[in-house]
C-alpha cells in the first residue's frame, strides 16, 4: 500500500511540473500600429496569429497585447483601407508595425468609414458607394 501511495505522489508531482512547463512557454508580445502617411496610431487593427485562434485588436493609442506560444508563427495584420501585412514572430516581445494606406483608398474614404463595434472592439469599414 505504501508503494502505491508513493507512486501516486510521484505521478502527481511530475504531472504538476509538466503543466507548469507548458504554461511557462506562453509569452506576451506587445506593440503599436501606426499609419505610414501620418504616423498616427491606428485603432481597431486586427492582429491574428496565422493558423491559430489567437487574435486581438489595437486600442485607441494603437497598442496591442497578445499572448502566444513561441515558435514558427506569423502575425496577420489588417485594417480596412490599409494594406494587409504578414510578419514573422521572432524572439522580440515588442513590435512597432506601420501600415500603408491601400491602393484606391483616400483619406476621405477613411473619414467616411462606417464605425462598428464587434465583441467590444471598434472596426472601421470604408463606405465605398
Amino acid at each position: 500500500m505504501r508503494k502505491i501511495i508513493t507512486g501516486l505522489l510521484l505521478f502527481a508531482a511530475s504531472a504538476g511540473s509538466i503543466t507548469a512547463t507548458a504554461q511557462s512557454k506562453i509569452i506576451t508580445i506587445n506593440g503599436r500600429v501606426t499609419s505610414f502617411e501620418e504616423s498616427l496610431p491606428l485603432e481597431g487593427v486586427s492582429i491574428v496569429v496565422k493558423g491559430d485562434s489567437v487574435s486581438t485588436g489595437t486600442q485607441a493609442d494603437g497598442s496591442f497585447s497578445l499572448p502566444i506560444v513561441p515558435g514558427e508563427k506569423r502575425l496577420l495584420i489588417s485594417l480596412a483601407g490599409y494594406e494587409k501585412q504578414e510578419i514573422p514572430v521572432t524572439r522580440a516581445t515588442e513590435y512597432n508595425i506601420v501600415l500603408k494606406r491601400g491602393a484606391g483608398y483616400t483619406s476621405s474614404d477613411l473619414c467616411n468609414a462606417v464605425e462598428m463595434k464587434i465583441n467590444g472592439k471598434t472596426v472601421l469599414l470604408p463606405n465605398k458607394d
